[in-house]
């Protein structure tokens, strides 16, 4: 039995927000925070890398738009 695993970097615009990953037995991928920013998307999991980038870039959205509007 091989245990491949998948990982993939995330990164919004210069800032890595984290990576997810996923063993060869599991469906879906885990996202890892490598940035308090995106501590959120915490242990969340993804049908695919692309959606946990989409997830990320939204919640970056929200954050800036709550730093202009404070």
């Amino acid at each position: 039995m091989s245990t491949t695993q998948q990982s993939y970097v995330i990164e919004i615009g210069e800032t890595q927000a984290g990576l997810v990953n996923r063993r060869g037995d599991e469906r879906f991928f885990t996202f890892i925070s490598a940035s308090s920013a995106f501590r959120a998307l915490e242990g969340q999991r993804f049908a695919t890398p692309s959606a946990a980038e989409l997830a990320a870039r939204q919640l970056g959205r929200v954050q800036s738009a709550r730093r202009l509007a404070s």
